[in-house]
């Protein structure tokens, strides 16, 4: 029976019982025991089966009553109508499959393009590995904002809490003492403090434990076969549409019930009436909506992906176009993060005041040499390297306190033990670190006054001090008010390329942007200024005075101007987001650290740092930046904007054809003549017009405007009035001119067959024909590069060689009641349906000009 009471062990118990120690296993055992017990992996929910897929796109109730018509045609002898029937429910099942499936692959990759990392102790090095790769025995070095990799025993811990509500339930976060030891071998979860479990989150701290448990083995592995089978939720722009399909349904019903009247009083048999009305309601429902908007998003999530943009809910990306602020962090997204020391003034005692830059650090080197960790850590630490490389091991000497660098408190630092006692370092802001040193107060005014002079130079600014006490807490000494100014590091970070011109493209595109730092305001602004976000201090406020705005109502218009926040706490982080909120914005917010995930969460779209965000922080958010970079924020705006314009495309395509057949239905029954098309015409039209220039439209390039344009109104529905406008004048034109040339022939003794294979040849044209009118709603087509999606002009040519053929070939001849045409009769209708392409470009014009 696996053993499952690591919370009884001690750790000394518990490194005998793993055979490790606490310089970590070696990587040749590390790999022993993967092979042996296996990776620290759970099962995950595969790709749709193929099958389900299938079987899926029989479940419209457009397909079932396709499927009785079938039937029906059968029992009544009509066997070819009745195999025709089948054969579109065929084509169209294969059409759906091919798309959903290849959307699903796409859709499951990007699910897995994120992946986690833990920091594991190999060979005496710390390193960071996938956390597949981890084996019993490893000693994982856990931080604030990490996801717990595996089921861990700790064995130090410095002010540790963990939230652990996805196995409890309970909210609150949970103290860890890795010294605590319990006899209860079955004490509850939440009870058992020197443990952590995998998949549950470190709030505060910095610990390391003995990996107790992996993979399936792991506490969230024994219910993980329970969540894997948990249904996606639809996209809730799929699910109103698929709501407006139903609305859509329930009018064409209203309307069927019309045409069986009056069809029933002129004496059309039964038989031929339900047919019509099937075929009907297959034209007018878009059945096939939900499939190409699925393929638009997907498309747009794979081409995001491309621009270093993670999708990790599918809605973010019809919110993009609707963004109009983003809140975004300043070191690592506007500037490279790449951090080094310039200059470390006012080191009365240089000795002392390295040795505490090194002991207030948190970076680490791994095997090869290079230090990790957080970029100012780094940057102090290769400065430290260069000025006296031997006092480097100081870093790696037991702590007996260390306090971690939280944005709340804004400092860090650690206590180790010395011969006459006890050794303390800080480093964090300026002005706390200044506060806790026994200085004259015109000294501090003066350093005060240095660290605005090199702020406003744009240097990021770091004081570090330094205290021999004989407390080995680091809270008691920071009180006694007794430490040294060891200096101040003045840290340079050069921007990213790319974010001046990605600023500009904010704003033509009407997004305003504001940065939200714990820097200082004059460092804030020197980067502000440079990239033309603002244009002095009035607009730039800090966490000081934003406390005061809260106290005193904090009403949203007082920041509408402000263009940098400085010096922010996260709790005040929120505040700004919400205030934006309140102002009517569309908010979009960066973050990386654990205590960003407040401000993700309430942001209507969250994005996190994939390289230096915490796990908490890319768990709460939207999207995923895996490079960082502001670039790639404002390329995710751009696919997004694309994405809903081309849904926009499909929409109009799909809706204005199917009220088209419907029009020319209805006048057929005002005046009282045969119907313009047969039910079999229907379905075939509906067939070769709308099988793949709908998904062609949804795979659409951005158009050249796109970030041009103001961020459409975030309720702003599909089918504003524009949209309303162009359907009903294309439907309209479509319904009017094709009845026109049915009643035409009548009129001049053409025989109704010969009637009928006119106007489907011409209904076949405007449609296809229509696929390039809805390309764009700004452009005229002579200035639409129609070579940048080949897709849609071959799948028209396509559908037109299709129809052409099946006018020739004797078994469709026979089946769909068609006959030749010649090229005269093709060219004039060919005409004709141009006509459509000049209706509708003469309303871009006219609508243009009024603008």
């Amino acid at each position: 029976m696996e053993f499952d009471a690591h919370h009884t062990l001690g750790i000394d118990t518990t490194f005998r019982h793993f055979d490790c120690t606490s310089s970590g296993l070696s990587t040749a055992e590390a790999a022993i025991r993967l092979k042996r017990d296996g990776p620290n992996t759970l099962p995950v929910a595969p790709p749709t089966p193929l099958l389900r897929i299938i079987f899926s796109q029989f479940k419209n109730p457009i397909i079932l009553i396709l499927l009785i018509a079938a039937l029906i045609s059968f029992g009544i002898g009509e066997h070819l109508d009745a195999w025709f029937i089948l054969a579109v429910l065929i084509i169209n099942a294969a059409i759906g499959t091919v798309l959903e499936h290849s959307a699903d692959r796409q859709a499951h990759a990007l699910r897995h393009s994120v992946t986690t990392l833990a920091k594991v102790l190999r060979d005496g090095k710390e390193e960071l590995i996938d956390a597949a790769g981890l084996a019993l025995g490893d000693i994982v070095v856990i931080e604030s904002g990490d996801k717990v990799p595996a089921d861990l025993r700790l064995i130090h811990t410095y002010h540790l809490s963990a939230d652990e509500s996805l196995l409890t339930g309970e909210s609150l976060e949970v103290g860890k003492d890795a010294t605590a030891i319990f006899d209860d071998p079955d004490l509850p979860l939440g009870d058992r403090s020197n443990m952590l479990f995998a998949g549950t989150y470190i709030t505060s701290g910095r610990a390391r434990g003995i990996v107790s448990a992996v993979g399936l083995h792991t506490q969230i592995g024994r219910i993980a076969e329970l969540l894997i089978g948990k249904s996606a939720v639809k996209v809730p722009l799929i699910a109103r549409l698929e709501a407006f399909s139903l609305k859509i349904a329930a009018a064409v019903g209203v309307i069927s019930l019309l045409i069986i009247a009056l069809s029933l009083f002129r004496g059309t048999p039964l038989l031929e009436v339900f047919f019509l009305t099937v075929a009907l309601f297959v034209s007018a429902v878009p059945e096939g909506l939900p499939v190409a908007i699925t393929v638009a998003l997907a498309s747009a999530a794979v081409a995001m992906s491309r621009r270093s943009v993670i999708v990790r809910k599918l809605p973010a990306i019809e919110a993009l176009g609707s963004c109009t602020l983003i809140a975004t962090d300043k070191t690592g997204t506007l500037t490279q993060n790449r951090l080094s020391v310039e200059s470390f003034e006012g080191a009365a005692d240089p000795v002392k005041a390295l040795e505490a830059v090194v002991i207030a650090n948190e970076a680490y080197r791994n095997r090869q040499g290079t230090f990790g960790g957080d970029q100012v850590d780094v940057a102090l630490a290769l400065y430290a390297q260069r000025q006296n490389a031997a006092i480097l091991e100081r870093m790696e000497r037991p702590k007996t306190d260390l306090i971690p660098y939280e944005p709340a408190q804004k400092y860090s630092g650690a206590v180790i033990e010395t011969e006459t006692g006890y050794f303390a370092a800080v480093k964090g802001s300026p002005e706390v670190i200044l506060a806790a040193c026994s200085i004259d107060p015109s000294e501090r005014d003066i350093l005060l006054a240095e660290v605005n002079s090199l702020a406003r130079e744009g240097y990021r600014l770091i004081g570090v001090a330094y205290a021999d006490t004989a407390t080995p807490h680091l809270q008691e000494a920071m009180a006694s008010k007794h430490f040294i100014w060891a200096g101040l590091a003045a840290i340079t970070d050069p921007l990213r390329d790319g974010v001046e011109t990605a600023l500009a493209h904010c704003h033509e595109a009407g997004i305003t942007v504001v940065m939200v730092t714990g820097d200082h305001p004059e460092t804030a602004l020197h980067i502000a200024k440079r990239l033309n976000m603002a244009a002095g201090m009035q607009q730039v406020m800090d966490g000081e005075a934003l406390s005061h705005w809260y106290e005193n109502g904090g009403d949203p218009a007082s920041l509408a101007d402000i263009r940098v926040f400085a010096r922010v706490s996260p709790e005040q982080k929120l505040q700004i987001v919400r205030a934006f909120q309140g102002l009517g914005h569309y908010v979009a917010v960066t973050g990386d650290g654990v205590n960003d995930a407040p401000a993700l969460k309430s942001a209507h779209i969250g994005i996190a740092m994939g390289k230096s965000g915490t796990d908490v922080a890319k768990e709460s958010a939207d999207l995923i930046l895996t490079d960082d970079a502001f670039t790639s924020i404002v390329g995710g705006v751009e696919e997004g904007r694309r994405a809903y314009d081309n849904i926009r495309k499909v929409v109009h395509l799909l809706i204005s054809t199917g009220l088209a057949e419907i029009i020319l239905v209805l006048l057929s029954l005002a005046f009282a003549t045969p119907v313009p098309l047969l039910p079999i015409h229907l379905l075939w039209l509906n067939l070769v017009t709308n099988g793949i220039q709908d998904v062609a439209l949804g795979l659409e390039p951005a158009e050249p405007h796109v970030l041009k344009r103001g961020p459409r109104p975030p309720k702003e529905p599909i089918f504003n009035a524009l949209m309303i406008q162009r359907i009903v004048l294309g439907a309209a034109y479509m319904g009017l001119i094709g009845f026109g040339v049915f009643y035409t022939l009548l009129a001049q003794g053409v025989p109704v067959e010969s009637a009928r294979n006119d106007t489907l040849l011409l209904m076949v044209l405007f449609e296809n024909l229509h696929a390039f009118n809805s390309r764009s709603e700004t452009r005229y087509l002579f200035k639409v590069s129609h070579f940048k999606n080949l897709l849609l002009p071959l799948s028209i040519i396509a559908a037109q060689a299709v129809h052409i053929a099946a006018m020739q070939l004797p078994w469709t001849q026979q089946l769909l009641s068609l006959e030749p045409v010649s090229l005269q009769v093709w060219t004039e209708l060919l005409l004709f349906s141009f006509g459509l392409v000049v209706v509708m470009e003469a309303e871009k014009f006219v609508r243009l000009r009024r603008k």
